[in-house]
């Protein structure tokens, strides 16, 4: 993998962050994505015999596959567990529950998912950070309710909400109470809401503009929405750093792969951090004390499933093996997870664990 300097402001706050940082009990809470594995055939052989049945050119209708097969890869996300795991990747804890886009509350006590396990459509949950006590927050009949975002005195949930489905399109940005009160949307065409630690603004992922998803951000009431990212290519999954003066996101680069990137919280400074030939790296995550950057690396597996005319970038829609791993201010990278486990979107939170 190839890395390019960290930009100033972000290794100042780096330093500094050095400085105060002590002994933590910092968790990572994941989501181990399990895509159903299989095979499909690369091409097919066309039947010719006396029994085949033909069509009006009198060419042969009945085919079979080929012997040539190769490795195929697609998401159930019913089956994606959530879990945690200390912020050096160790002493892993699957919680027997099924969803996506976990999210710790910030006091360590909750965390807040969506899952597919009681409607047609994914719902906003939250359980106690051991797994117990789970309860649904959104009631959505209309499309899927996913990404929940904490806001950092832990009053308010924001997350995104589709208003149409099949392919999923027009994709809304809301903010509710965290019991799953007062529920009110603040912005349409927008995924990935990340509050600033202020709680005044929220960036987000979208393609209002008619053109491919780039990063903005708005007022908390969903006022003064502004584009910051200029990219020629897609960018999304944005990240606030834990000082409010930085945003991490994943954006197209070279042979359209996404790279992670970091740009000031008004846009300036735009600079690639990380990025591979042979990987996608998505769904960045900061530190507690900005010390680091987790993010999702992707091995695409076969042909992906992007469906046409949906909403959603496409980190949200590629499927295969996910690995994490972190990036820091010395612009090195290291592994957290292993093969033997497909892990994908962290969040980093204090647990509150016995």
């Amino acid at each position: 993998m190839k890395h390019l300097a960290v930009s100033t402001v972000w290794a100042v706050f780096l330093l500094t962050a050095l400085a105060r940082a002590g002994a933590s009990k910092d968790k990572i809470v994941f989501v181990r994505a399990d895509p159903t594995l299989g095979v499909q055939s690369i091409q097919q052989v066309t039947d010719a015999n006396e029994f085949a049945g033909t069509n009006e050119l009198g060419v042969s209708k009945d085919h079979h596959d080929a012997p040539q097969f190769q490795a195929t890869s697609a998401r159930d996300p019913k089956k994606n567990e959530i879990g945690l795991m200390n912020p050096d990747g160790t002493a892993m804890l699957l919680l027997h529950v099924y969803g996506n886009d976990a999210s710790l509350s910030p006091d360590g006590s909750k965390i807040a998912y969506c899952s597919l396990k009681e409607t047609q459509y994914f719902q906003i949950f939250v359980m106690n950070v051991d797994g117990t006590g789970s309860k649904r927050l959104t009631s959505f009949g209309n499309g899927d309710a996913c990404g929940p975002s904490w806001s950092h005195d832990g009053k308010k949930i924001a997350f995104y909400a589709f208003a149409l489905p099949n392919p999923n399109r027009n994709p809304g940005i809301w903010v509710m109470e965290a019991d799953g009160s007062n529920q009110k949307k603040r912005t349409d065409h927008g995924l990935d809401p990340t509050w600033s630690p202020d709680g005044r603004q929220i960036a987000f992922a979208s393609n209002r503009d008619g053109g491919v998803f780039q990063i903005y951000s708005m007022n908390a009431d969903g006022s003064d929405a502004k584009r910051l990212s200029r990219q020629k290519g897609e960018a999304s999954n944005p990240a606030w750093a834990p000082d409010g003066q930085a945003i991490a996101y994943s954006a197209a680069t070279d042979g359209d792969r996404r790279a992670l990137f970091l740009m000031g919280k008004d846009g300036s400074d735009q600079r690639r951090l990380a990025f591979s030939k042979h990987q996608d790296f998505c769904y960045p995550a900061w530190s507690l004390n900005g010390m680091f950057i987790a993010f999702t690396a992707l091995n695409r597996v076969g042909p992906q499933a992007i469906v046409v005319g949906e909403e959603r970038p496409r980190c949200e829609q590629w499927s295969g093996d996910y690995q994490v791993f972190t990036f820091d201010s010395d612009s090195q990278t290291r592994r957290l997870t292993d093969a033997r486990l497909a892990v994908m979107r962290v969040s980093y939170g204090k647990a509150a664990l016995q």
